[in-house]
């Protein structure tokens, strides 16, 4: 018999001793909400929640069962503001030379079980046939401050700017940060994967699943070719305004003057003097120059005045092109939880009773655009002898299997499908952003078929048996998985997800075919994903991918298995724990 996990003996323990969550709470001076976590493997008790749950007859604790391996170590006991790096200096192999470097803060302050990934960022950079001069390839190393006795210092670092005694990289430094987005993979990851490849200025990285374009934005400050496909409209925009930027800030400033010439010239003629909030939904949609449809509860997500704001933002996005509309769609956007009435501290978009008052969107949009604008120069300071051009940077629109993708023309693939998560919701994390830009975007994300590939989610297959001969056919863990009987007996909600995780993979192993014909012989692939977890069972997700990737001519070299972790709202998700068990950074090469 398997030994109970914390969570169950937690439960275990609390009924046995007829408690309430409620009541156990009280006991321990923390949330019932807490408790609930704690019970659901969502979270795990601080060390000293630990001690209280100790004193009140729990029994031990594994530290494995606790934070204490997540707490920062710059926390625990470490004077506030010291920088460590000096006593913590490491060794880096770059071409046939070694060289002593300083890692980046945090990764001396950070969590304790975060050392073993940072270890293995370090070692993927360790490679000996250098795509350019060893001092160029020096400034382009990722979790590193800089090479002393070169006096290098890393462009990454540079223009993340962590303080010394920071204890968590910052995955929104440079282009990054210009939108919010649910699920992107750290930056940190891609510009290591990139030196481990040694991607040589020149050469195409493809990203077919590019979300924000994370690949994109490391690919261009690093002076590659890059395509990113998408099928979420929204997607594509982010990736563009984020990747294809120019290097002088004028642009921006025009596009910036004349928005307010614009929306206040605008504003004037539609109330002639009136307060906005005596305006009327019907009216403002009706205004000559709208483009934003009618759509439901739309009084609860804006105000008069919010709706207005927005409209006239749009109108003015829509008589732009390029980067130029790009750009202002993006700021806008990314604004659309101040502007509307959108509970920022959750991931997906939800709205409270009544709307947000006070809102004035052209100041927030102005806001957005000043930082992308001062977000360009510090790139082109500490990249711009690296960097690639706009031009070099292209985004498709639509799925991947219909990507027209010359064979052979694609050096390297950096990607990550949706995985564990319901990749519609994605989609309906910027809810808002679709709302407002439909004229633009010209997609509703509450319409989608199966041209939506990679998710568990978008089929359901019904009662009987999970259905998928093609990665049965291929895989002989996938057929031992998904042909056996659970272990315990499933809900109907999880018996659907486990057979709609059948069709997952026949969606990769499509992909995997595609991934072979566009990559040339001897090309390389990184492929994160993650072990999803249904009921009790966790699927050998990596086990799969490999034999499925195999099949399709793509031979599995090295992985790195870590629970990839970003210390903001923008990459995290509150069930991820409980969802996703272990992730996996899985590398490839396409055979001859």
């Amino acid at each position: 018999m398997r030994p109970l996990t914390f969570p169950e003996r937690l439960r275990k323990f609390r009924v046995d001793r007829g408690l309430s969550q409620q009541d156990l709470a009280g006991r321990l001076g923390v949330g019932q909400t807490t408790v609930l976590r704690w019970e659901n493997g969502t979270s795990k008790p601080s060390p000293l929640a630990a001690i209280g749950l100790k004193e009140i007859g729990f029994g031990p604790i594994d530290l494995r069962d606790t934070k204490s391996t997540s707490i920062p170590r710059a926390s625990l006991g470490l004077r506030s503001g010291q920088d460590l790096r000096g006593d913590t200096r490491r060794q880096i192999r770059i071409g046939p030379t070694a060289y002593s470097f300083d890692p980046s803060p945090y990764v001396v302050n950070g969590p304790q079980d975060q050392l073993p990934f940072f270890d293995s960022l370090l070692a993927l950079q360790e490679i000996s046939d250098l795509p350019c001069p060893s001092s160029e390839y020096a400034r382009r190393l990722s979790a590193v401050a800089g090479i002393p006795e070169s006096r290098t210092l890393c462009a990454q670092y540079q223009l993340e700017k962590p303080k010394p005694n920071a204890n968590h990289w910052n995955p929104n430094y440079g282009p990054h940060g210009w939108h919010r987005y649910v699920g992107r993979f750290p930056p940190h990851l891609v510009r290591a994967l990139i030196n481990h490849f040694g991607a040589r200025p020149g050469q195409t990285i493809c990203d077919p699943f590019c979300g924000s374009g994370t690949t994109l934005v490391e690919a261009r400050m690093l002076g590659l070719k890059a395509i990113g496909i998408d099928l979420c409209p929204l997607s594509c925009l982010i990736s563009r305004a984020k990747s294809q930027f120019p290097v002088r800030r004028s642009q921006l400033d025009e596009v910036g003057d004349s928005l307010s010439a614009f929306y206040g010239r605008t504003w004037r003629s539609f109330l002639h003097g009136r307060d906005p909030s005596t305006a009327s939904y019907e009216e403002i949609l009706g205004r000559r120059g709208n483009s934003i449809d009618a759509f439901p509860n739309c009084e609860r997500w804006l105000t008069p005045e919010a709706l207005l704001g927005a409209s006239i933002a749009v109108e003015f996005a829509s008589g732009l092109d390029g980067y130029q509309r790009d750009v202002v769609c993006c700021a806008l956007s990314s604004r659309m939880r101040s502007i509307g009435n959108v509970d920022v501290d959750v991931v997906r978009a939800e709205y409270r009773t009544s709307p947000r008052t006070g809102v004035d969107v052209l100041r927030l949009v102005h806001a957005a655009q000043r930082e992308i604008a001062s977000d360009i120069e510090a790139t082109v300071v500490t990249h711009g002898d690296l960097m690639s051009s706009p031009q070099d940077i292209s985004v498709i629109e639509g799925s991947m299997l219909d990507a027209d993708v010359p064979p052979s023309s694609v050096d390297f693939i950096i990607t990550s499908p949706p995985y564990g998560v319901e990749s519609l919701s994605y989609l309906r994390t910027h809810l808002l952003s679709y709302r407002c830009l439909g004229a633009v975007l010209k997609y509703d994300p509450c319409s989608f078929d199966d041209r939506v590939i990679g998710s568990e989610y978008v089929r359901g297959n019904g009662p009987g048996p999970a259905k998928s001969a093609k990665a049965a056919a291929c895989s002989p863990t996938f057929g031992e998985f998904f042909r056996r009987h659970p272990r315990e007996p499933l809900s109907v909600k999880a018996d659907n997800r486990r057979k709609m995780m059948a069709s997952f993979f026949d969606d990769m192993l499509e992909a995997a075919g595609r991934f072979a014909a566009w990559l040339r012989p001897g090309g390389r692939l990184a492929f994160v994903i993650g072990n999803k977890r249904i009921g009790d069972e966790v699927i050998p997700t990596d086990r799969i991918i490999a034999e499925l990737f195999g099949a399709r001519g793509l031979t599995l070299d090295s992985t790195v298995r870590h629970k990839l972790k970003c210390s903001n709202s923008n990459s995290e998700v509150p069930w991820q724990e409980r969802v996703i068990q272990d992730e996996h950074v899985m590398i490839f090469s396409r055979r001859a």
